[in-house]
């Protein structure tokens, strides 16, 4: 015979020829039963919940840096599982996208495990987490790189820490203007213009150079410029990779060898949800989250180059800012965003040194 049957040690015990009680073998029948079950049927691999941020009608940075964890866990060979939460009650299979503010509510309040998101999105937490979207404090993406390696960065990690989320993968992404009209350019280019933006030190740069500033949802932010509720947007290439924008749009000023600002936009998972995992897990994670990194330092990039393929495509004009008009932005926030964050957030003095010195 090619196979033979092995013999039941259910079986062995009671026939064995000494004196079995019924008890015993029902007793020895139930261990043998939950070892044989252990053995065909491994553990469940731990289940993460996952939440990406929305970019209106496109594919948001968040959902593929999330994708890319899935396939880093993968080839990680981690028993662990990225569960997307789904599209309505009934569930689509459609991963379901959230404004970032909303995003960070249900991290912080356990209905998200890991999630991507924009780090300004959490100054409710803590109003320091504004300095991931503050005007030139970087201004290439080598910039970005350096504060990724510096002092500026491990504070704000730390500061992470005690709202109860460790970093698993960074993403810096360069941040542009989009416009219905005229190219906007310097600070006079927006004065008396009502423009949508992300991160309160923007939002401060703006009100400074004399635009009327407002929150459109991202998911609404292409209907808004269409429709002439809002003038322009400043936001991350993210935010602006999205189709219907570019076709709203008349103008980019892309982010090009010079942006304003970069928008920190890690993924994150929330403590106790960390604490629940392995030791082997966490190891997994943490390698598989090193790997995302990477590849957002590439894809961030590339991101760049596809924003201005895509309005080109859509008949819009696409300019880069000049180093003229960039100077001019930096000076209004020196004296507006740079000095309120210094003097209103606690340790925001020191974080802004940090990150000029780049120590």
């Amino acid at each position: 015979m090619l196979f033979q049957k092995a013999r039941s040690p259910i079986s062995s015990v009671c026939t064995a020829p000494v004196r079995t009680t019924p008890l015993r073998c029902a007793l020895v029948a139930v261990l043998s039963l939950a070892g044989l079950l252990a053995s065909e049927f491994p553990a469940a691999a731990a289940m993460l919940r996952t939440g990406q941020v929305t970019a209106g009608g496109a594919e948001s940075f968040s959902g593929a840096m999330i994708d890319e964890l899935e396939r880093a866990l993968q080839d990680e060979k981690a028993d662990l599982v990225l569960r997307r939460l789904a599209r309505g009650e009934a569930g689509d299979g459609k991963p379901e996208a959230f404004e970032p503010e909303a995003l960070w509510d249900r991290l912080a309040t356990g209905r998200v495990d890991v999630a991507a998101l924009p780090l300004a999105a959490a100054t409710s937490s803590d109003p320091i987490f504004g300095a991931a979207s503050m005007p030139g404090l970087a201004r290439r993406h080598a910039d970005a790189d350096a504060l990724a390696r510096s002092a500026f960065m491990a504070d704000l990690k730390t500061h992470l820490d005690n709202a109860g989320m460790i970093v698993l993968a960074d993403a810096w992404l360069a941040g542009g203007f989009v416009s219905s009209g005229a190219c906007l350019e310097g600070p006079p280019s927006t004065s008396g213009k009502t423009l949508h933006a992300e991160g309160e030190p923007l939002r401060t740069v703006l009100t400074k150079s004399g635009a009327s500033v407002v929150r459109a949802p991202r998911a609404r932010l292409a209907a808004a410029l269409a429709g002439g509720v809002i003038d322009g947007a400043l936001a991350s290439s993210s935010v602006l990779a999205d189709p219907e924008l570019a076709r709203a749009a008349k103008c980019l000023t892309a982010p090009g060898s010079d942006a304003l600002w970069f928008s920190y936009e890690p993924i994150v998972i929330a403590r106790p949800s960390w604490e629940a995992l392995s030791e082997d897990e966490r190891a997994a994670l943490k390698a598989a989250g090193e790997k995302v990194t990477a590849w957002a330092a590439r894809e961030s990039r590339a991101q760049d180059d596809r924003l201005v393929q895509m309005y080109r495509k859509a008949g819009a004009e696409v300019e880069e800012m000049p180093r003229s008009a960039l100077d001019q932005w930096l000076a209004v926030a020196v004296e507006s965003s740079w000095r309120d964050f210094a003097r209103d957030v606690k340790d925001g003095k020191r974080l802004l040194a940090e990150a000029i010195t780049g120590d």
